[in-house]
């Protein structure tokens, strides 16, 4: 048996430009060849005041970087000002903490605007090389908890945020976002928040198709959607009439169903049933098919019985199990919340004013769309699925030595890394 010695390590510094994110290159890369850096220099210019000093988009590129490289608060770009290799790749130093929070502050909704436009921007790369002429919205909001004292009170009893995100569900990438106070309620504001959402969509796309939770069980939103033209699927509410329904359909007309109840899932699913009706809300103007669904219990519960009911209100004419599936696979939008929280470092925001949140947030959607870029249109097919956690320990917190020999520089990696020859197809 081999044993582990006790490590016995003298550590000093050393002068040669040694990078601990040599990764983070790729991502310059892309933002670069991507348009993204123009776009955003063109956007912000109207904040720059001096001619010395950083450019806005300098700002933006930096906190892009921070939140990939897998920052958790701003000061904690000390780190990458830290980094020498860093420094020789961009070719400058990092920008301070104290600088980042006042290019912050300063920024007002011309500034944000100019954001949204650089993630349209995005978007539009994104369709015109996958040549996607389809969008599926996945909406949902996400409370990110704070203590401080301007946030407000939601309705699960704890203080924070409460942003409205739509994702681009074929190529995983945020569309729009709203950063809203607390107390608001996801429902609120939904119609103009989807119109919103489908302007920021690029030329290129034809289809459109809208898939949320209940909180979008709203006859307008309904209405809209088909008259439109385009494809829903929403979480109906179980609500007097829907309850009614449920209590009407006879045992016979139940169809069981092998769909399962988690998209992740693949076996051991509990039994389920389904059958369908139509189904007209108050204020629509139009009568929708409506899928009504039983599931077991795990366990059976003595007072609320044996199963657990649910509903699905569509325009779409998908067979049921297809319709189920589709309609299930919205939950994959809990997993980008989750990536642009704890991926992202978001789970905490960097401030208690509202505005300089939501301008952070708003930059965290460009870098989080930004790895979508580089999963999609650059690395193999194989790291589409790849956590931000995953490609940050194989590729962007690589380690590497940064020179420069005849005029050019050179990332010298460990030889017999596993991912040097991603590392080299990306940056040559």
């Amino acid at each position: 048996m081999i044993r582990q010695r006790e490590l016995k390590i003298k550590v000093e510094a050393s002068e040669l430009a040694v990078s601990g994110f040599g990764g983070l290159s790729t991502v310059v890369q892309v933002a670069q060849h991507s348009g993204m850096l123009a776009q955003l220099a063109e956007g912000l210019r109207g904040l720059k005041r001096r001619k010395r000093g950083y450019c806005p988009s300098t700002a933006v590129l930096d906190l892009m970087l921070l939140l990939c490289a897998g920052g958790e608060c701003i000061d904690d770009l000390k780190v990458l000002r830290a980094d020498a290799g860093l420094q020789r790749l961009l070719r400058r130093t990092v920008v301070a903490p104290s600088t980042a929070h006042e290019f912050l502050r300063r920024i007002g909704q011309a500034e944000l605007d100019a954001l949204a436009e650089v993630r349209r921007h995005e978007l539009a790369v994104v369709a015109k090389q996958s040549q996607e002429d389809t969008a599926t919205i996945d909406a949902d909001a996400s409370l990110f908890v704070s203590g401080v004292r301007e946030a407000q009170m939601s309705y699960t009893g704890e203080r924070g945020w409460m942003p409205m995100l739509a994702f681009w569900a074929e190529r995983d990438m945020v569309v729009h976002e709203e950063f809203r106070q607390g107390n608001e309620a996801p429902g609120s504001g939904a119609l103009e928040f989807l119109k919103a959402t489908v302007a920021q969509l690029p030329r290129a796309i034809k289809h459109i198709d809208v898939r949320s939770d209940s909180a979008w069980y709203i006859a307008e939103i309904l209405d809209y959607c088909q008259d439109q033209g385009y494809g829903f699927s929403i979480t109906a509410d179980k609500d007097v009439a829907v309850q009614a329904l449920l209590a009407a359909v006879r045992e016979e007309d139940w169809q069981e169903i092998n769909v399962p109840a988690d998209p992740a899932d693949t076996e051991g699913y509990l039994r389920q049933w389904a059958c369908e009706t139509v189904h007209t809300l108050n204020d629509s103007k139009h009568a929708f098919r409506l899928i009504l669904l039983r599931r077991e219990r795990a366990q059976a519960d003595l007072f609320a019985g044996k199963y657990i009911y649910g509903a699905i209100i569509t325009n779409k004419e998908k067979p049921l199990k297809a319709q189920l599936i589709w309609h299930r696979e919205r939950c994959n939008c809990e997993n980008h919340i989750k990536e642009l929280k704890h991926g992202l470092g978001l789970k905490v925001l960097p401030s208690g004013s509202f505005a300089v949140n939501a301008a952070y947030f708003r930059i965290a959607t460009l870098a989080y769309n930004l790895i979508a870029l580089l999963k999609h249109l650059s690395l193999p097919q194989s790291w589409r699925y790849c956590t931000l956690k995953t490609l940050r320990f194989r590729l962007l917190a690589l380690p590497a030595v940064i020179v420069r020999h005849a005029r050019q520089l050179i990332m010298r990696v460990a030889r017999g890394h596993p991912q040097l020859a991603v590392l080299r197809s990306l940056l040559t």
